[in-house]
């Protein structure tokens, strides 16, 4: 056998010559080497949750070529080369009923002047230890007091007595301090319920949202994430209107990518297993996070040094696909230059590797080397940028998943261009054969002898007037030599299995056609009334996909807020025990109807005086303030609870000071009606008494000059004197009767 050239031969001399020399002195151990047990472990994850992910990849591949309208680079070879036609179409389909669906999505948990979610006060508010002492005192001293009352009445009181006194006084102490605490509650509630509110507006709550709903309608999961702390600069004004910029951290909220998610094997959520994202740090971003707590600023700076140009963290064989499809570039293997790609580590680590990078000490005090801790560790190339434990109290992430066709136990459930995948297809097929059609049946095809054209004749153009040279030949009889055919046109069944088969896609993704306008609904939906009972019923379907999101993305990810207020917002007039309420399946997706409903009930209401009496003015304002709410109107107009019951106390003044004037005013009519009424009953007795004395004195005798003289007087005297006998003031003038002439 011939030598192999390039097989170096030794001999036995040369071998014991290398055998005795001495091994080369080990390389001295550099200054990152003692990150390598924890790096290493944030490699292994990295390797397992990439490799289990591979088919997801290509499912999200498909789900955005969906949207784009686009074929994969696999399929569009097999139609090329399949020769069956020379159109080829992607039809829409998906991407209208993804669009529909979003913007039905984002009109339920991104209403306009409204939340998707609430912070009510806990149902039985915990009364603190020194309150309930306090009660039990009061309790006491009130017991104590009934029993030196009756003591002092003479009555005994016994110890069962006593006992039942002053355990119904601690009930009803209780039940005082309880209702104050409810109406606390409800203040600190509401306090809180804004105070979140304006946490949202600054972290840009709205814009991570918006993002994460055209992912949920596209991927088979979408991930929320937040609250985290950024910096975020911001622009306040000094003494004479300078400007003054800050770069603060603050709350915020962001949307991460269906393609940077790599959940652990078998995981259902973000929350258990090992959680890793793929960050792309811009380098101002990357040097944001000096300073922040944990962060490590060597580390930040060496990574910026070394990695000036860019820095690309695992090779992706989906990376340049991706990018393309979102139209973020063109095929670029390598991160674009001031992109510094890193990983985000959630998971336990053992607590030996979290002593070799110097964290020292958790919540829970001094670390156990053999205890695994729940950490977030952020490793850029050979340098760990962040390693600190989960300050969260409930060990909670700040990754939260979704899914518009949830899968029970798996991750990843199923999206819209993945329900209406098959439908998709169908209609793709149809749209290219129905292209072709169009252009094979545009126009009349020919056929022609090609041995008796003249020479030099074209043979492969045709237009109209052409003159066609042919040569004469006797054999072939009355052959014209060029003949002209039509091809069928099938465009109307093509339409017709197009359209059956979107009517599937409908069905298939819980989305019809006349959920956003279109008009070729027929049946039902040509009523007001029968449309709107369509509406509901499709609303049945989208409830469940935005039940998945209030429960598992608004729900905790406001919580984790509420904690974070809890925990470091120094006002506590903001604190207390208060549970997060979603509201967007359950109240938001029916708005409009409970808005009819409430107008209809309030009509009825202010129709009947019956039920307006029953009902009385404060749950009448209550009702017309929600009206008002819900029509999007100002309810400032309306007067809140207090301004009512202010005016209610002034309009009762009013009314008891009027009802006294009208007592006082009539009582003085009615004195004044008998005081007139005694004036005429005295004149009247006043009158009988003369007329008699006036009788009496006359008698039948002739009546003189002199005579009717003395008798006035006398009359004068009589009248006098009976007034005197019945009370009439002497002052006041009497009515005198006239002496009758005889």
């Amino acid at each position: 056998m011939a030598a192999n050239p390039l097989v170096q031969r030794l001999g036995l001399q040369e071998l014991l010559k290398r055998e005795a020399e001495k091994a080369p002195p080990a390389t001295p151990i550099d200054e990152t080497s003692s990150l390598s047990a924890l790096a290493s472990h944030v490699r292994a994850a990295w390797g397992r949750n990439k490799l289990a992910k591979m088919k997801i990849d290509l499912k999200l591949l498909d789900c955005l070529r969906a949207r784009r309208g686009l074929y994969s680079p696999a399929a569009l070879a097999a139609m090329q080369s399949a020769g069956g036609g020379m159109n080829i179409v992607f039809s829409d389909l998906t991407e209208t009923k993804c669009r529909a669906a979003s913007a039905w999505i984002r009109e339920i948990v991104l209403p306009v002047g409204e939340q998707p979610w609430g912070v009510d006060h806990a149902p039985i508010p915990e009364l603190p230890m020194s309150l309930k002492q306090g009660i039990v005192q009061k309790a006491l001293a009130g017991a104590q007091q009934v029993m030196a009352q009756a003591a002092q009445a003479g009555a005994q009181m016994s110890k069962d007595e006593f006992r039942q006194t002053a355990i119904a006084l601690g009930d009803k102490l209780r039940d005082e301090a309880e209702q104050a605490m409810l109406d606390a509650a409800k203040k600190r509630a509401t306090r809180m319920e804004r105070q979140i509110a304006q946490r949202l507006v600054e972290g840009s709550y709205e814009c991570a949202m918006d993002e994460f709903v055209e992912d949920f309608v596209t991927y088979p999961a979408a991930i929320l994430k937040g609250p985290i702390y950024k910096r975020k600069p911001e622009l306040s004004w000094g003494e004479g209107w300078k400007p003054k910029v800050s770069n603060n951290p603050h709350q915020s909220w962001e949307r991460v990518s269906a393609f940077d998610a790599y959940p652990a094997p078998n995981a259902r959520d973000c929350q258990k297993g090992d959680f890793i994202e793929r960050i792309r740090f811009r380098r101002d971003e990357l040097w944001d996070l000096k300073g922040m707590p944990d962060w490590k600023d060597e580390q930040i700076d060496s990574a910026l040094l070394d990695y000036s140009n860019g820095h690309l963290e695992g090779w992706l064989w989906t990376e340049a696909e991706r990018q393309r499809l979102e139209q973020e570039t063109l095929y670029m293997w390598l991160s674009p230059p001031g992109v510094i790609d890193a990983l985000s580590y959630w998971g336990g680590v053992p607590g030996w590797k979290l002593l070799s990078w110097g964290v020292r000490a958790g919540p829970e005090g001094d670390l156990d080397p053999t205890k695994d801790y729940e950490c977030n560790v952020v490793v850029c190339g050979r340098y760990i940028l962040y390693a600190a434990i989960n300050p969260d109290p409930l060990q909670r992430r700040p990754y939260w998943k979704a899914c518009y066709d949830s899968i029970p136990g798996a991750f990843w459930g199923r999206s819209i261009p993945d329900l209406a995948s098959t439908s998709q297809k169908m209609c793709n097929g149809i749209a290219c054969a129905m292209a072709d059609n169009f252009s094979m049946a545009s126009g009349p095809m020919v056929w022609v002898h090609a041995d008796r054209f003249a020479d030099g004749e074209d043979t492969q153009s045709i237009y109209p007037w052409r003159l066609w040279q042919l040569k004469s030949d006797p054999s072939q009889g009355v052959n014209p030599g060029i003949g002209f055919f039509q091809a069928d046109d099938r465009s109307a069944t093509l339409m017709q299995a197009y359209e059956k088969w979107e009517i599937k896609a409908d069905d298939a993704t819980g989305i019809p056609r006349y959920t956003y306008g279109n008009e070729r609904a027929g049946g039902s939906a040509d009523t007001a009334t029968g449309l709107s009972m369509l509406m509901n019923n499709a609303a049945k379907g989208l409830r469940r996909a935005i039940s998945n999101i209030d429960l598992n993305v608004i729900q905790p990810t406001i919580e984790q807020c509420f904690i974070h207020e809890m925990l470091y917002n120094p006002d506590q007039s903001i604190k207390g025990d208060c549970i997060i309420v979603p509201r967007g399946a359950a109240a938001i997706l029916i708005k409009e109807s409970a808005q009819q409903r409430r107008t209809q009930f309030l009509q009825m209401v202010l129709a009947s005086p019956t039920l307006t009496q029953l009902l009385g003015p404060q749950h009448i304002l209550n009702l017309t303030r929600e009206v008002a709410t819900s029509m999007e109107l100002d309810p400032d107009v309306i007067p809140t609870d207090d301004e009512f019951k202010d005016l209610q106390e002034q309009q009762a003044q009013q009314q008891q000071a009027q009802i006294q004037g009208q007592m006082q005013a009539q009582q003085a009519q009615e004195e004044a009606i008998a005081q007139r009424e005694q004036q005429r009953e005295n004149a009247r007795i006043v009158g009988d008494i003369v007329n008699t004395a006036v009788k009496n004195s006359l008698g039948k005798e002739p009546v003189t000059p002199g005579k009717a003289v003395a008798t006035a007087k006398q009359t004068q005297n009589t009248a006098t004197q009976a007034a005197s006998a019945i009370g009439v003031p002497q002052g006041q003038p009497q009515q005198q009767p006239q002496p009758q002439p005889a």
